[in-house]
């Protein structure tokens, strides 16, 4: 293969790379969030208190949520310029640490 056939190779593997962050994240978030909210929602119920296990997975839907809000709202966002990441140093350091 010549050097131009790989430059080729390598620019459209970063345009399917990046077709495929903006559009398959906004999926993950719309259905990640609706899913999690959706869980929070049955969890509360009063029949479910009781139960450790429902305890724990409502917290750890709580906790879900805050992962997909601070880790996937910003990847989206990147491939359109507007990575708040590179901006924002505590907003960088928050998305690491979540």
């Amino acid at each position: 293969m010549t050097s131009s056939s790989n430059a080729s190779l390598i620019a459209s593997l970063n345009d399917v790379s990046t077709q495929f962050n903006r559009y398959f994240g906004i999926f993950i978030f719309l259905f990640g969030i609706v899913g999690n909210v959706l869980n929070t929602c049955i969890l509360l119920q009063q029949l479910l208190r009781s139960n450790p296990c429902a305890w724990l997975f409502l917290v750890l839907s709580i906790s879900n949520s805050i992962g997909i809000l601070a880790g996937l709202t910003s990847r989206p966002l990147s491939t359109w310029s507007t990575d708040l990441t590179t901006t924002n140093q505590f907003l960088c350091k928050l998305r690491a640490f979540l």
